[in-house]
């Protein structure tokens, strides 16, 4: 993959260089502010890994125990597929009679054939599964991501701290005990994206960025964390419209930055490029 100009950059999971964007900052700053150097030679090829399927053919009880087994044993991988299979039955039906009062309400909408549908394929292959079976999900996710499977540490990118609480069956009523819980949680996939971002996971990196641009996740230098992450994943995506897009992010958000935070921002970028690099995995959004 090839892409021209100030973002030129020559693709094969290799590491290459960084060029700043031609942008209506001041020039000044092009002159002031070193550039992360990633033009080396001899570097490391990344390999490319794909995440486990975790959806199983037929019901999910039927494959339960065996994976179980697996994951009492260490296996990070039955693990992984465990906690991605109880977090989609978390809130199926637990039985016929509150399946018919999820369809009786979903068929109020005007795309109910669809969502029925959804309900009854899912009710079908959740059924069996009991309501504290698929309330442990997060102790099956948080085992292997605790225990380095990318995977599993990339998958917090699509648990939200509301869903999260919600899981846990922890309200509002007890505010301080809700306000620890969710910021311990907070804490904890902060940690988990960025151990999976430093191994190449372009949805943790997304994650990441969109955490600190959004101020889901205070930092003092949220903004410049966002900016540099958006150039990370120009940096190591064979996608050209994943690059293409984080192009415009990274252009967009150009125009507002101040020296200090493109100098933090470079050097994130040459830092975690060469953890990257050193880690050697690249995990496609898209696998």
């Amino acid at each position: 993959m090839n892409h021209n100009k100030d973002n030129s950059i020559n693709k094969g999971n290799s590491l290459i260089k960084i060029a700043k964007p031609e942008s209506s900052a001041s020039t000044n700053l092009k002159h002031k502010i070193k550039q992360p150097n990633t033009t080396e030679q001899g570097r490391h090829q990344l390999v490319i890994k794909a995440k486990p399927k975790w959806q199983q053919d037929s019901n999910f009880k039927v494959h339960f125990d065996k994976l179980n087994d697996e994951a009492k044993s260490g296996n990070l991988k039955s693990k992984y597929i465990i906690a991605q299979n109880l977090k989609y039955c978390l809130f199926s039906p637990e039985n016929e009679d509150d399946l018919n009062i999820k369809l009786e309400q979903l068929s109020q909408f005007s795309d109910a054939s669809i969502s029925i549908d959804q309900a009854i394929n899912q009710f079908n292959y959740c059924q069996g599964l009991s309501n504290d079976e698929t309330k442990a999900y997060y102790s099956y996710l948080e085992d292997a991501a605790k225990n380095g499977f990318v995977p599993a540490q990339e998958a917090f990118a699509n648990i939200h701290a509301e869903f999260y609480m919600k899981s846990k069956n922890i309200t509002t009523e007890n505010r301080a005990l809700y306000i620890k819980t969710r910021d311990k949680f907070k804490e904890q996939r902060l940690v988990f994206l960025r151990n999976a971002s430093q191994h190449g996971s372009e949805k943790a990196i997304m994650a990441l960025s969109n955490l600190y641009f959004t101020q889901q996740q205070s930092d003092e230098h949220g903004f410049a964390k966002s900016y540099a992450l958006n150039k990370l994943i120009m940096e190591i995506t064979d996608s050209d419209d994943i690059y293409n897009r984080y192009s415009w992010y990274e252009q967009k958000q150009y125009a507002n930055m101040s020296e200090e935070e493109l100098e933090y921002a470079f050097a994130m970028v040459e830092q975690w490029l060469q953890i990257i690099k050193t880690n050697g995995t690249l995990y496609p959004s898209n696998r």
